[in-house]
């Protein structure tokens, strides 16, 4: 018996208006009467506050929004960039104007055509609505409707992150007409492979998707997509070795390890992300002690990042001090023992910076392994330092720091580009500068990035690694590898800089 109930999802609560239906629990993928799976089953573990693309956050959420939205670029999984809705795209020599040629035969689902029109509606709500990822687009002046299948982005400043981060969540296009409306944050409209299956999703349980039967491109290879939200860790794990689920990504190394014991697939040695301390309060406006460079260097050099890779991440990763990965022109091999365990060090510098009593809060998250907060605050209480515990409860993190609300943070995030990395986490309008941190330095290091030729990029971005090193805004302890499992009915290609998966990237195994 199916009974349903009315739950909404409006801005930025945890609720949406889908009709719920509960019902026994399923398995992973299903199949059709001559055994060809029709149904795929990805453990997610956050779910969307809200259907508006202008709201939607970047990694784990990335394949929910694109079963439904298309992005005006496609990003393939090697990190190439590739035509979606846009068929090209060209940037002025001076760098000021970006100019997309658009697909005419796309049409949105609630009927309403796609063109420049369109693209200028939703970049501009973009911009407009305050949405976590609104400052990658804070170079953009205005948008010009060339025709119905042109479309001119002008810029005040060089952006040489624009059209990456086109094939994001700024790039996902929604019906203008929802937009106009105001529905679009309870009722997605998108052009994109799926349509979202309202009666058989539930908050806080399931997204469900249907194949869009008048989707304009490739089809996908499932007609039916299930996303089952697993917040918990264990749960998660259960769901992938019982084969509830197809596909999950682990965040603990403990986890990983009972993962290969169930011989699922993986790819190994696959890192995205560094890990490590985000010093969000440079100013001293929430812990007055921080605007002093010699306490969160303090801070830093207290982590014993070896043993911690060794006893929180099972030794899957490797240890850095940079933010930036190994595969960008920032990188800089000189800088990684920048940040040496020196505990008597630490000491002698809290000392002189007059903060031998320092007292700080660690917020903690259910997401990471409680043994990685365990060993950082034992380091600190080494040299003296008195240290609180904050316990996140699920979904609360990110919102968390993303809002200021705390001084420091370990986290997990993604390695960019040079000039991502700087869009992402260091620019004063970044969503990781969460109190807008800013140097008359950094920013003339930026600035010179921007104008520089391609061939002097390389060198500017490793002369910002240095300066952020030296400088302590970060205390990046590992590499962390990243663990994507799936069973053996589905093929997996993981994604360059993308905690999971592109939606593109799943396809029954063998096919």
């Amino acid at each position: 018996m199916r009974v349903t109930r009315l739950i909404t999802i409006a801005g930025a609560t945890a609720a949406a208006l889908v009709l719920a239906s509960c019902s026994a629990g399923g398995s992973g993928t299903s199949g059709s009467g001559d055994g060809s799976p029709t149904k795929l089953t990805v453990g997610s573990l956050q779910e969307p506050t809200s259907w508006d693309p202008a709201q939607a956050n970047e990694g784990h959420l990335a394949p929910i929004y694109q079963a439904l939205y298309d992005p005006l670029v496609k990003r393939e999984p090697d990190g190439t960039l590739s035509p979606m809705l846009a068929t090209e795209w060209e940037t002025s020599e001076d760098g000021l104007t970006l100019t997309f040629t658009l697909r005419t035969d796309v049409t949105f689902n609630d009927g309403t055509p796609f063109n420049a029109e369109a693209v200028k509606i939703n970049l501009e709500h973009f911009m407009q609505a305050n949405g976590p990822m609104a400052g990658n687009y804070s170079t953009v002046d205005s948008v010009e409707v060339v025709d119905d299948e042109t479309v001119v982005l002008h810029l005040s400043e060089p952006d040489p992150e624009l059209i990456y981060s086109l094939s994001n969540a700024g790039g996902y296009m929604a019906s203008p007409a929802s937009i106009e409306d105001g529905t679009i944050g309870d009722e997605p409209v998108g052009s994109g492979p799926y349509l979202l299956d309202q009666a058989n999703s539930v908050v806080g349980s399931n997204i469900s998707y249907e194949r869009n039967p008048d989707y304009w491109g490739e089809e996908l290879p499932y007609d039916e997509v299930e996303f089952k939200i697993l917040t918990d860790e264990t749960a998660r794990l259960n769901a992938l070795t019982s084969g509830q689920i197809d596909v999950a990504s682990l965040n603990r190394a403990a986890s990983a390890v009972q993962a290969d014991s169930a011989d699922l697939n993986t790819e190994e040695s696959f890192s995205v992300n560094w890990g490590g301390l985000l010093f969000f309060d440079r100013s001293g406006e929430l812990q007055p002690e921080f605007e002093d460079v010699r306490v969160r260097e303090a801070l830093a050099i207290a982590i014993d990042s070896e043993a911690l890779v060794d006893v929180g991440w099972e030794g899957r990763g490797s240890v850095t001090t940079q933010v930036w990965g190994s595969d960008t022109g920032a990188y800089d091999d000189s800088l990684n023992d920048a940040y040496a365990y020196d505990p008597e060090r630490a000491r002698e510098l809290l000392e002189e910076a007059g903060a031998s009593d320092l007292a700080v809060t660690m917020p903690l998250s259910p997401v990471f392994e409680p043994v990685i907060y365990d060993a950082i605050i034992q380091n600190w209480q080494d040299i003296g330092v008195t240290v609180e515990r904050q316990q996140w409860g699920p979904g609360e993190a990110i919102p968390s720091m993303q809002q200021g609300e705390v001084p420091v943070a370990f986290m997990t995030l993604a390695q960019r580009s040079d000039w991502g990395t700087v869009k992402f986490l260091i620019a004063e309008d970044a969503p990781w500068n969460a109190l807008e941190s800013t140097d008359p330095e950094l920013q003339e290091l930026m600035d010179g990035y921007q104008a520089a030729s391609d061939e002097d990029r390389p060198g500017i971005a490793r002369e910002m690694n240095e300066w952020i090193v030296d400088n302590f805004w970060f205390a990046p302890i590992m590499h962390p590898d990243t663990f994507i499992y799936w069973n053996d009915d589905v093929d997996v290609e993981v994604q360059v800089q993308q905690a999971v998966p592109s939606i593109y990237n799943f396809t029954p195994s063998g096919s």
